[in-house]
């Protein structure tokens, strides 16, 4: 049985907790909801039968998946939802399947795999009262596919579908494709969609930003694209995802070092998450490239101060 985990541990275990017929998301990008329901389909079992109800149509579609407390999660990317396969709230693995939906077939097709590993909930933390150390806030040992077209997810039953993933060059078009949600909504900046959603009740809310489509960014870091990546890594932090903006300005810092904005960037992000000593030597990069351009009275006063962890 293909097992699969889900990344959006919060709204995955309220999905799991009841099976949900209302409307909570638009899974195919049509403007019309699409109810699902998940429910055991033995006793004291670990499989469960996933079901959309298509744009509240008389269409259903339904998978068979090993869950575990996991369940279904509107994907970050439109058209998309997620899936948490075998999770449990202590284990430190993740296994996320990602579904796209193809108006052609009428269906969501299977196109991403992502495993990873979160050391912060570990045992010893969540039950043991260690203090986690800021290098376990960091997701671990990504191992990201995609997936060749075309697995449905109504072809998820018995022991599952075969599926051909795509090679390296292969999968990095395919993330760049990705990348233009990106490149199409940072003009809106910090408050914008790829940072805030709407709740049912038409509130504003933080959106849960997908690990591995962080990871993904950092594949494709290059001349054309690293401003923009950038700024998506800026807004990041300030919209309190510290640990991945630094995931992404770390790997934008290591290719394009003289670029200075980066450079404060990643010192920011590494200091508001606790990192002083990764963060001072930074700041004293930052300092001295400023002072080199000539911009020495632009350097903001609190960079001047953190240069010896002040």
């Amino acid at each position: 049985m293909i097992r699969v985990v889900v990344f959006l541990v919060f709204s995955f275990v309220a999905a799991i907790a009841s099976a949900n017929s209302s409307c909570e998301a638009d899974l195919n990008g049509d403007g019309a909801c699409d109810p699902y329901s998940v429910s055991s389909l033995e006793k004291d079992g670990t499989i469960s039968r996933v079901t959309i109800n298509v744009g509240g149509s008389d269409k259903l579609v339904s998978g068979d998946f090993e869950l575990g407390n996991g369940g279904l999660s509107a994907g970050y990317l439109p058209r998309d939802f997620s899936l948490l396969l075998d999770f449990y709230t202590r284990n430190t693995s993740r296994t996320k399947y990602d579904f796209r939906w193809d108006t052609a077939r009428q269906d969501w097709v299977l196109y991403k795999i992502s495993t990873w590993v979160e050391p912060s909930r570990d045992e010893k933390y969540s039950l043991g009262g260690e203090k986690a150390s800021v290098e376990a806030l960091f997701p671990q040992q990504f191992d990201v596919e995609r997936v060749a077209c075309c697995t449905l997810f109504s072809q998820f039953s018995d022991n599952g579908p075969n599926f051909k993933l795509l090679s390296a060059d292969e999968k990095l078009v395919e993330i760049r494709k990705d990348f233009k949600y990106i490149l199409e909504n940072i003009p809106q900046g910090e408050t914008g969609k790829l940072f805030y959603g709407v709740d049912e009740s038409g509130n504003k809310v933080r959106r849960n930003i997908p690990q591995e489509f962080v990871y993904e960014m950092t594949l494709i870091v290059s001349d054309d694209n690293v401003g923009a990546l950038n700024d998506y890594a800026y807004y990041l932090s300030r919209s309190q995802n510290n640990v991945l903006a630094a995931l992404l300005l770390k790997e934008i810092h290591k290719q394009y070092p003289e670029r200075v904005v980066a450079t404060l960037n990643l010192a920011d992000a590494y200091w508001d998450i606790g990192m002083k000593s990764d963060a001072c030597p930074l700041y004293k990069e930052y300092v001295g490239k400023m002072k080199q351009k000539g911009k020495g009275a632009r350097i903001p006063e609190a960079a001047k101060s953190r240069v010896n962890c002040i």
